[in-house]
């Protein structure tokens, strides 16, 4: 019922949906028709129209008086009077017309932004919901309590009584006692450096001469986020406090401190800690700007529903300080300050952020005066800004949590971004700087202009001025955004690798919202999106850092580095903001060419006291966004030392011994490092990157990774020639965890080959494809192509195909199965037998021609159906004679069939025949089944097999690993086969990562792909949303997407259309309706959007897929939080315990065993006793890690047969040697589901697992039915049930059923564990 209920909703939205734009068209007709009609017949219209609406708002405040009869008189008025005092987002109610009357201004402006802006009509309604749900208004009677708070708040705070001026040493001892009083703090929060004893300084304490609520909640464009949403109230201290030149030497900073320790100790003594739960923290991370915060406990039910946060800004009056000596060019921190004995007379380095930080809170009741104002100037201002908010608000990591630490927030910020979004609006400077949106926009449109501009500008290169003077901001480097007063920079504090992540954002937001209007759920993909601030998901490759702090932290007594370089660590407010700014600095400037984005995050603070501790390590997340082409380069390009002296002499000290002088093909003679061979495969490609800031993380920062991600040689050469400690990012030690590196160990297999290749394979099948068509004369039809259906061959199988001589033998040869089309012809057989005896011959004489022209090939001629007749009935399968030849060339075996479109024509018409005849339903199914299989074997299959070729091998490089990864971990979880997930629809689901946004966001490694998927499969509700995956959705190249954006065009190529869009949403809201779904996993596409390929996955392995998912990625946070890789081996290893039985089979009996993962990959857990692991006994020895340098020519020239099929062999256990696709486990598998299938569900690891696992079927095998001699099942007799309608009850017989497995597999099976009797 509730699959019904949902596919009704579906179908009345977008019934909705389509009335809606059915009445846009007749309401552009009727304007079309109305041109010519004056302009006062409009004016008029407009004015009846306006009248209209206005007596209907009194008919409406009526009708709420009534409704409220029960509430307060005093509150009913103050209600009424906050709706109707300057709301900004009211909005007008309008009287219903007819469809034959004129449109109005308003409503041609409404039909115009829903078809340019929106694209559909829903995704403006969900906009227009989100803001009516998540806006929060002051004066309301939502928000009665909290405002009642404020008032309180600010009465708390007037009457707070003075404290005379003291030195540090008495108000440190006085807020120690108000400390253990109130239970509160026990020192002031001063910032780095703490005042020297002895600081000829004065702290003392007024109550604040005014106190306002400011910001976003006062402006009407607070919105609900994931982290609530902020009311900041501002407590202006009085002037008294400070002296003309307290802007010197964190002096304000230090007095501004100790205010905040009072404000907190006086409201902590107030009845308002009965309400709130108070501490100190941190404005922006910057320590210089600690806020009292007050949020709601949870007993207060009226505020804390409100999930706000009330932070006590202290701020100083805008005329105490001359704002011209806080300019960005000025230095307000001496080096005597810093050092003893250091001389303040020569040049000295400006303090940007330490002014503006400052300035900043003088100013901040003016850009409150400025935000009001364009709120009046543009209508929709606030309301866009909300959606700003919102937006941001999903993105930002601050309080999100990796490995169960928090992490604290970048300094872009709500404040910020409405800043941009005024200067859009308003313009201002003296530069040229004219405003680039209307004011007469709609929110919706003013959001969308934001995005547009932020996904293209770079605020370092093209600086903003708000007002009228420079004021040398441009000079002092950075992002530039000038305030309206033209004296603070914005953007002050901001590093550059937020900014690029914002811009990456932004741009995504922009293709998205410019897509078409069958572009998925572009609505939950912008605003509801719950990953977008993963770390995780949001990364190619993640890794986390220890760092200790002791150095960033200012000494009193001398120190041996520059004092400029000291002043600019000082100047970003915190320790931990300095290590970002000389990581990002670190990692970006070596690896531009490699990243699109490094960003680096920093765990959060438990409380303001922890920063002081100057012995301790705090724990970085570096993030790399990486440009997929260029990240898998093996040569990093350098200067040329000759014409650019100075930038060779930084890449040298930048990557020490990795920086070769090496002579490229144009002659050219560069600096370069490097990192592989030419021919390195593409594991080690993918390695390159984390390998490269592993290396200059252990280089610069004497960082030691655990597990290691560099190589033997990486080690040597790195801690050969250490830098010196005058090096620029000359720094400290500590700890990096890369999981990069790690993860892809899972797709060894034990008898890894270095030979082999998914290009080698490719190369054969093409050379094969050559050499059949010349045997055109020696055949009755020539070969026109072939379609292969391989994973071996579309680089998604687990290992590249392994290559042996025609006469090798091995414990499997895997088969690679390729369709051969024959051109066509009009004389196969109309009689589906007869046509299969002619294919049947088609090989025979195939294999004949192909021996004698290429003697040294084996082929060998399968016919399943010899002897048979069409008289016996039988339908052949598309597989049933087929001709396998190992090639000679390559060493692969390809496995023929011949494809002819006849059969399929005249399995359908059987089918069709069958199905008229009521009494033969039986056949008339199986006729289908067989005509589905044909389907899937010459047509599906190739077709899918094209697709994905396409994505892995031209469009996203990351998504072969990425496809093998999965399949590794459904194998391992005994979740991958014919009988549960198909590994086409495996690989469908892995592309669904890639393709779900374009170009633009898809992960270019094998982790952030792997990890997207999982998440994918742990949220995905089946029941309620369609899966597809569009392979024809825009591919172009990351620099093109830049370009595009860069030159203002937003359109992107490429993606399904809407109608084939609509057809795929048909299909499922159909099958939903007719409750075909019922919470299974099914992925479409555009061609087939019935999702029939593959099948839909049982329900059952639907939810184990979701619940293992889950657990593999806490595994994977476990790692980031424990810094070690020890939770890794679980993502991999599944739990045994749900099952009912457990079969376990001999290992020298299987086949497959070594496509089984090494055991090295699992020596951080113990594999005693584990069944899914194999015994060290019997991994062979991996091959060693490439050699890259100083290779003997000899070892590279060798191309003999002999060195190309130099792969590991083994012995077939059962001696058949030479037998393509000999499997006796997946026989045996295959066996017991056709015989026990209904009533066990059976699970196993088809890359070679010794385990079968089974769960019994309650609705078959756990109660009792009647008996009956028709039942097919193993029943015993049920004495304890009572009769149903005399008939004894039966009960299944799941002992012999056991008994029967065991017999069948005999030789195969070694034990038998029966769990939850």
């Amino acid at each position: 019922m509730a699959a019904k209920k949902t596919a009704t909703e579906n179908r009345s939205k977008r019934k909705s949906a389509a009335i809606d734009d059915a009445q846009i068209k007749k309401k552009k007709a009727q304007l079309v028709e109305q041109v010519s009609e004056s302009d006062n017949e409009i004016s008029n219209s407009d004015e009846s129209m306006a009248s209209a609406s206005g007596s209907e708002e009194e008919e409406e405040e009526e009708e709420e008086g009534e409704e409220d009869d029960d509430e307060d008189e005093g509150e009913h008025d103050e209600d009424e009077e906050s709706r109707s005092a300057g709301d900004i987002n009211k909005t007008h109610v309008e009287k219903k017309k007819g469809l034959g009357s004129k449109p109005t201004n308003a409503e041609i402006m409404a039909l115009n932004e829903t078809a340019l802006l929106f694209k559909s009509n829903l995704f403006k309604l969900q906009v227009d919901e989100l803001l009516s749900e998540t806006l929060v208004m002051s004066n309301t009677k939502e928000t009665r309590g909290l405002d009642a708070a404020l008032k309180q708040i600010r009465d708390v705070l007037l009457q707070l009584s003075p404290v005379a001026e003291m030195s540090v040493d008495a108000a440190s001892k006085m807020v120690r006692k108000l400390g253990r009083a109130c239970n509160g703090p026990s020192s002031i929060p001063f910032p780095d450096p703490a005042p020297p004893a002895g600081m000829a300084i004065q702290l003392g304490f007024r109550a604040p001469a005014v106190v306002n609520v400011v910001g976003s909640y006062a402006l009407g464009m607070a919105a609900r986020t994931r982290a609530g949403f902020n009311v900041d109230m501002i407590a202006q201290m009085p002037s008294e406090l400070f002296q003309e030149r307290d802007h010197l030497n964190m002096r304000y900073f230090y007095k501004r401190a100790f205010y905040v320790s009072m404000l907190y100790a006086g409201l902590k003594q107030s009845a308002l800690s009965e309400s709130f739960e108070m501490s100190i923290d941190c404005m922006r991370n910057d320590l210089r700007l600690p806020v009292v915060t007050l949020r709601p406990r949870s007993d207060i039910r009226q505020l804390a529903k409100l999930d706000c946060c009330v932070r006590i800004v202290p701020t100083v009056a805008s005329d105490k300080f001359s704002l011209r000596r806080l300019g960005a060019d000025r230095n307000s921190i001496r080096p005597s300050f810093l050092i003893e004995g250091a001389s303040d007379e020569d040049e000295l380095p400006a303090t940007p952020q330490y002014n503006a930080a400052l300035s900043a809170d003088a100013l901040m009741v003016t850009h409150m005066s400025y935000l009001f104002e364009t709120t009046s100037v543009c209508a929709d201002f606030a309301r866009a800004a909300a959606l700003l908010r919102i937006w941001h608000g999903q993105r930002n990591t601050h309080g999100r949590k990796i490995g169960g630490q928090k992490l604290a927030g970048g300094r872009i910020n709500g404040f910020v971004l409405t800043m941009v979004l005024a200067w859009l609006v308003r313009g201002g400077g003296n530069k040229g700087n004219g405003s680039r949106l209307s004011t007469g926009l709609g929110a919706h449109q003013l959001f969308k202009g934001a995005m547009e501009f932020l996904g293209a500008h770079d605020f370092e290169e093209q600086p903003l001025w708000m007002g009228d003077s420079d004021a040398g901001f441009a000079a002092s480097g950075g992002p530039v955004l000038v305030d309206p007063t033209a004296s603070v920079n914005i953007l002050a504090g901001v590093q550059e690798w937020e900014l690029a992540e914002l811009r990456l954002a932004a741009r995504a937001t922009a293709l998205d919202l410019n897509a078409s209007g069958g572009s998925g759920d572009r609505f939950s993909r912008v605003f509801l999106s719950p990953d977008s601030g993963d770390v995780l998901l949001r990364y190619d490759h993640v890794l986390r850092i220890s760092v200790p702090l002791g150095p960033f932290f200012a000494p009193r007594h001398g120190f041996n580095a520059p004092i400029a370089r000291r002043l600019a660590e000082l100047d970003h407010g915190h320790p931990v903001a300095a290590v970002q700014a000389r990581l990002a600095a670190l990692i970006g400037s070596a690896l531009e060419s490699q990243t699109r984005a490094v960003a680096v995050h920093a765990a959060a603070d438990d409380s303001i006291a922890d920063v002081v501790h100057t012995n301790r390590t705090h724990v970085f997340f570096v993030g790399l966004v990486a440009n997929a082409e260029a990240s898998l380069r093996v040569v990093t390009m350098g200067p040329d030392p000759d014409s650019e002296p100075q930038a060779a002499a930084r890449f040298r000290a930048l990557w020490g011994e990795r920086a070769e002088l090496r002579r490229f093909r144009d002659s050219a003679i560069r600096l370069a490092s490097v990192w592989g061979a030419a021919n390195a495969s593409p594991e080690t490609r993918a390695t390159v990157l984390p390998r490269m800031a592993a290396y200059l993380l252990r280089r610069h920062f004497s960082v030691h990774s655990s597990p290691e991600v560099l190589t033997d040689e990486d080690l040597e050469v790195v801690d050969q020639n250490p830098p010196k400690a005058a090096l620029e990012f000359a720094g400290t030690g500590g700890s990096l965890l890369c999981l990069s590196t790690r993860v892809v160990d899972f797709t060894q297999t034990i008898d890894s080959s270095p030979n082999s290749s998914f290009e080698t394979a490719l190369n054969g099948l093409e050379a094969l494809g050559s050499e059949l068509r010349g045997l055109e004369d020696q055949l009755p039809l020539r070969v026109l192509s072939l379609h292969a259906n391989a994973p071996g061959l579309r680089y998604t199988s687990l290992a590249p195909p392994k290559p042996l001589a025609p006469s090798d033998e091995d414990a499997y040869i895997e088969p690679l199965p390729v369709s051969v089309e024959f051109t066509s012809s009009t004389r196969w057989p109309d009689d589906l037998m007869a046509l299969h005896k002619v294919k049947s011959a088609f090989l025979l004489r195939l294999a004949e021609c192909y021996g004698a022209a290429h003697p040294e090939a084996a082929t060998t001629m399968v016919d399943s159906l010899l002897g048979y007749s069409a008289t016996d009935g039988i339908l052949p399968a598309p597989d049933a004679c087929y001709l396998d030849i190992r090639h000679a060339t390559s060493g692969l075996a390809f496995r023929l069939a011949v494809y002819v479109d006849r059969e399929g024509a005249l399995l359908e018409k059987r089918a069709a025949d069958l199905d008229r005849v009521p009494a033969l339903a039986e056949q008339a199914a199986a006729a289908r089944a067989a005509h589905q299989r044909w389907l899937r074997y010459h047509v599906w299959g190739p077709r899918h097999h094209r697709l994905m070729l396409g994505l892995c091998q031209r469009h996203h490089p990351a998504a072969s690993q990425t496809v093998r990864l999965l399949k590794r971990w459904l194998s391992r979880h005994m979740l991958l086969g014919p009988h549960a997930v198909s590994e086409e629809t495996a690989e469908l689901v892995a592309a669904h990562a890639f393709t779900v946004n374009g170009s633009e966001g898809a992960p270019a490694s094998a982790l952030a792909g792997f990890v997207r998927t999982l998440r994918m499969l742990a949220d995905w509700r089946w029941k309620l949303d369609l899966c597809v995956v569009d392979f024809a959705v825009s591919t172009e190249k990351d620099d093109a997407v830049e370009d595009r954006a860069a030159a203002g065009v937003w359109t992107v190529s490429g993606g399904m259309s809407d109608e084939a869009r609509t057809a795929v949403q048909k299909e499922f809201d159909d099958a939903l309706a007719h409750e075909k779904i019922r919470g299974c996993l099914r992925v479409a596409t555009e061609h087939d959007p019935k999702a029939e390929w593959w099948g839909a996955v049982s329900p059952v392995i639907t939810r184990r897929l979701s619940t293992l998912a889950r657990a593999s990625l806490a595994c994977m946070d476990a790692c980031f939080g424990g810094s070690s890789d020890k939770h890794l081996p679980q993502v991999f290893t599944t739990p045994l315990d749900d099952y009912s039985i457990i079969v376990k089979l001999d290992r020298d009996a299987i086949c497959r065993k070594y496509e089984q993962p090494p055991t090295s990959v699992f020596e951080t857990i113990a594999s005693k006793g584990d069944d899914m692991a194999v015994d060290e006994d019997q991994s062979p020895e991996l091959p060693k890690s490439e050699i890259f340098k100083n290779l003997l020519p000899s070892i590279q020239k060798q191309t003999t047969a002999n060195v190309q099929f130099q792969s590991k062999r083994h012995s077939n256990p059962f001696g058949q040697a030479g037998i393509i696709g000999f499997d006796p486990v997946s026989m045996y598998m295959r066996d017991l589901v056709s015989v026990y299938g209904d009533s066990l569900l059976l699970f196993n690891d088809v890359y070679g697992g010794s385990i079968i696992a089974g769960l019994w079927n309650p609705a078959v095998a756990g109660r009792p039915v009647p008996f009956a001699a028709s039942t097919h099942a193993n029943m015993r007799p049920a004495p304890e049930a009572e009769p149903v309608k005399k008939r004894p009850m039966a009960l299944y017989n799941k002992a012999a059923v056991v008994e029967e497995i065991i017999r069948l597999g005999e030789g195969l099976v070694e034990d038998v564990v029966v769990q939850g009797q």
